[in-house]
This record gives structure tokens, sequence and C-alpha cells, in this order.
């Protein structure tokens, strides 16, 4: 049985199919995203709106990046931060920190029809001072796991896949997922 996940993001799309291992039906929604430093809050509400527009249970997944240096900034607005410069606009914001280390915390939101259930994958690190690896997208080339000593870009998809903030929230949602009737269909 296929399970809706609402994002038009490719990478996202190939990581999650990756990390879940079960048939996915993309739905490509236009999401309501409220401005709101709670990302679970936000993400409960993406939920909200994809099973609104949908009609069908679906989940969708939210990131946030919180530098310890900056008090957690951007967090839920790292996307934003991303579109705006990328990881060169970071880099150069950090040039001079010492305090590099940083968390990222991914929340899946799943609406079963009925309700929101949340799960939370999150990781901490440090931000290096120049990218490396050539694989991965977004933050990847420039966080360091703690415990690893390469960045994820550098690891490789099947390797970040098992110990990602997303991996870790997925693994619950999994999880919760044969533990469950499957969704009624609406």
């Amino acid at each position: 049985m296929a399970i809706h996940f609402a994002t038009g993001n490719e990478n996202k799309i190939r990581e999650v199919s990756n990390i879940l291992g079960i048939p996915l039906e993309i739905a490509r929604l236009e999401l309501d995203e409220i401005q709101d430093v709670d990302i679970e809050k936000v993400a409960r509400r993406k939920a909200e709106h994809a099973f609104q527009l949908l009609g069908k249970p679906v989940f969708i997944d939210d990131v946030g990046v919180y530098f310890s240096a900056w008090n957690g900034f951007p967090g839920t607005f790292s996307k934003f931060l991303q579109d705006a410069g990328g990881n060169g606009i970071i880099l150069r914001m950090l040039s001079g920190e010492r305090d590099r280390k940083v968390m990222a915390r991914c929340v899946i939101a799943f609406h079963d029809g009925e309700k929101v259930h949340t799960f939370i994958g999150e990781m901490n690190g440090v931000v290096i001072e120049k990218p490396k690896g050539e694989t991965g997208w977004g933050y990847d080339p420039i966080i360091i796991p703690t415990g690893e000593s390469r960045t994820y870009a550098e690891m490789g998809e099947e390797e970040k896949n098992k110990i990602s903030h997303r991996a870790l929230a997925l693994k619950k949602f999994k999880e919760f997922l044969n533990s469950k009737e499957p969704p009624k269909k609406i």
C-alpha cells in the first residue's frame, strides 16, 4: 500500500523513499506555511492543510537547523536562509565564530484522516569552515554529525540515511505505521 507524501522537493522524495522503503504517492501541493519558532506547530499545520487539500491520509517533512552561536537561529526559518544564499552565506556569517555547534531537527507530521501524529528526529553536530563532499544537498557539505569525522556530503546517501535527523524521525514514523491498521481509505 502506498502512502501519500506532500512535497515538491525531489531530494526529500529520494531520501524519504530510500529510508522508509515503502511505496510513496507524491502529492505536489502548495501548502500554507505558518511562521512560528515551534517547528512541530509548523509541521502540524502543514499536515492539516495537506489533508484538507488531498482528502487522504498524508504526511509532510519539515526541518529546522539551529545554530548554537545564534541562539538557535535560523531554526524554522532555515529554508529561507538557504534560499537567500545557501551554505556560502551561512559560512560567511559564522566566520570568526568559535561556537560552531548545530542541531538539526526533522518533524514528520502524519494526518491519518482523524488527527495529526508527529515524529521527531534530532542530530547534533558542528559546522565546518569550508564545504566538503560531493553528495547530498542543503546543509550536507558543511555539517559533521557528532561522533563522525566526515560531513554528510562525504558519507554518501546510504550512510547518511542511517544516522540523519530525517532518518531518526522516519524510523519512528515507520514503527508507528507498522503498529497500526492501514489508514482508512477516504
